[in-house]
């Protein structure tokens, strides 16, 4: 398990983010597609802004969880670094397998630890929207083997959420 470990996630960790920019580019832009038209039409996205006080503490917090804690697992553990090299039906396995975990999280989260989740984290428009994201940070995280790719496309879209399409900060309340 440690060298599980140490040749994947740690490995992750010290990869940078900038490798294989234009494949996480066009993740991120299809995933931010998605997401707007989704978000909107379902009334999950709401243009709204925080107040200031509430605008400088949400990107600390959520920095750390979920965007850290939650990538660190869902693709630094799950996903071995080199899965692209294992060829296209391993990549689009694990990506969909670490996908589909990211999105039960939630629901199980919102049902046993953070109970004032359930109505965003229970709305089939938000785990449509999640399972997207996990699909962008699962293959940003493949195809850069940077974990820090994948943790800053979460943090940034949680950030835009939360500050400025109405998303409840679930950590502030």
């Amino acid at each position: 398990m440690i060298e599980y470990l140490k040749n994947n996630y740690f490995a992750g960790l010290k990869s940078s983010p900038l490798r294989s920019i234009n494949y996480t580019l066009g993740f991120v832009c299809a995933y931010a597609a998605v997401a707007l038209v989704v978000g909107v039409r379902s009334g999950l996205f709401k243009p709204a802004i925080v107040d200031a006080e509430t605008a400088f503490a949400v990107p600390f917090s959520l920095f750390l969880f979920p965007s850290f804690l939650e990538e660190s697992f869902f693709r630094g553990v799950l996903i071995p670094n080199g899965a692209k090299e294992r060829g296209l039906r391993f990549t689009v396995s694990i990506a969909l397998i670490s996908s589909i975990l990211f999105v039960l999280w939630h629901p199980l989260n919102a049902l046993t630890i953070n109970r004032g989740a359930q109505g965003t984290f229970l709305n089939p428009f938000f785990l449509f929207i999640a399972f997207c994201l996990g699909l962008a940070c699962s293959l940003s995280y493949i195809y850069s083997k940077s974990l820090w790719a994948a943790v800053m496309i979460h943090w940034v879209t949680v950030c835009v959420w939360v500050l400025f399409l109405g998303g409840r900060n679930l950590l502030l309340e």
